[in-house]
């Protein structure tokens, strides 16, 4: 059996200075919250910001510029029965 070779490689030298001046962040700002839920519609595919519950939005930026989102929310209440049929 032949050895696996990892398909893994090391960054460029600009592309590690991009990497090491990435910065992400917490959005709690009224008006960058309402700037990232405007890029999840236009972007996302269920064209929607709509966070359930609880909730954390996280930029990722390089020099000022934003590169990317994510956010993290409750479980959707729907989901009850769901979790007594697992348990």
């Amino acid at each position: 059996m032949s050895k696996l070779r990892s398909q893994f490689r090391r960054p460029s030298p600009t592309e590690q200075h991009v990497l090491e001046h990435l910065a992400v962040r917490l959005v709690n700002d009224r008006d960058e919250q309402a700037r990232f839920d405007q890029l999840l519609v236009e972007h996302h595919y269920l064209h929607s910001a709509a966070l359930v519950g609880e909730h954390l939005r996280y930029v990722v930026s390089y020099q000022g510029q934003w590169l990317a989102l994510a956010a993290w929310s409750a479980a959707a209440l729907h989901l009850k029965a769901r979790d007594q049929f697992i348990s």
